[in-house]
């Protein structure tokens, strides 16, 4: 009797041992998930009921309890404009799918809604009975940190677009990021043609030729350059494109066709102004001939008058003496 007493309580002891190993571990994987922001659930279609860990009731704000949840129960905490789930679960009893990867909005306890990424996978195909074991993950975060993404990349894309000069971005690669209606007007490329991911050799071998492009000095190491181009229909560009860090390339193009036609008519007024200084100038030279030539005369004029008057004297000498 004392050794049977004594093999009930060894066994009693390493029963408890076991038990509090388990509930060691068991908590350490609830806090595990918690800190992770995840939980897992365990879904009988056969009997409509489901299994949450005491992480998916604190995700959720929900009392944690041991008993198994009724599907209708989780049902109603869901998003009405999510996927329902009566439709998953007919897909797979209907073998149709045998794993599923949905995104739910779930209620709150305090009645806001939570991004949950819910995965599961079928435990036994063969089985009659399904069966889904999966894990529930909050993306609430990653959401709004794509919404927030989302809404700035349409301020900067509606911004882009506003601008009166073409605007286009290149990926390191070499393939379009990004680019405003004003590229493509000047490009003369369809919206198809300059799609997201295109290569940008391709899309400079369709786009209408330069009648003139110059590349104009600069002094950036490298980084940044300037070109004027001239487009087809007479149009002038002026495009600087700069080297960003990551070895993706802007590029800026500003229509200067008004300043070109400026400068031109600038240039042209310098031509007549010059062309009019060397007519003011050989006419001054000739001006300064002919008086240098008067002054000659008026001096050959002086010295015949001067000899005029002095034959006249001795003339009028002669008479008088006589």
């Amino acid at each position: 009797l004392i050794i049977i007493l004594y093999a009930y309580f060894s066994q009693a002891a390493r029963a408890q041992a076991a038990d509090r190993l388990y509930l060691e571990a068991h908590n350490r994987i609830d806090l595990a998930l918690v800190r992770g922001r995840c939980g897992l659930w365990d879904w009988d279609l056969a009997r409509g009921r489901m299994y949450w860990s005491s992480s998916m009731f604190d995700m959720l704000g929900y009392q944690p309890c041991e008993a198994m949840l009724s599907f209708g129960e989780v049902a109603k905490i869901i998003h009405e404009d999510d996927e329902d789930l009566f439709q998953i679960a007919n897909r797979i009893a209907a073998c149709e799918a045998a794993s599923i990867d949905q995104v739910f909005r779930m209620r709150h306890a305090d009645g806001h809604w939570v991004w949950m990424r819910t995965r599961a996978e079928v435990v036994d195909d063969s089985s009659p009975d399904v069966h889904l074991i999966g894990i529930a993950v909050d993306v609430t975060e990653q959401r709004h940190l794509a919404q927030r993404s989302e809404a700035a990349d349409q301020r900067l894309r509606t911004a882009i677009e506003s601008i009166g000069e073409s605007f286009v971005l290149w990926d390191p690669q070499g393939r379009l990021v990004m680019c405003n209606t004003r590229f493509q007007e000047y490009t003369g490329l369809p919206a198809s043609e300059v799609a997201p991911g295109a290569e940008r050799s391709r899309i400079e071998a369709r786009m209408k030729p330069y009648v003139t492009d110059r590349r104009q000095p600069n002094a950036s190491n490298g980084t940044a350059a300037s070109y004027e181009r001239q487009l087809a229909d007479g149009r002038w560009l002026q495009v600087n494109e700069l080297t960003t860090r990551d070895g993706s390339k802007v590029s800026v193009g500003t229509d200067i066709t008004q300043l070109k036609l400026h400068q031109e008519k600038l240039l042209d007024s310098e031509r007549r102004l010059m062309a009019t200084i060397n007519d003011l100038s050989q006419a001054r030279r000739a001006e300064e001939e002919r008086t240098t030539q008067l002054v000659e005369l008026n001096r050959k004029y002086m010295r015949e008058t001067e000899r005029a008057e002095a034959a006249n004297r001795a003339k009028s000498e002669f008479l008088a003496n006589m």
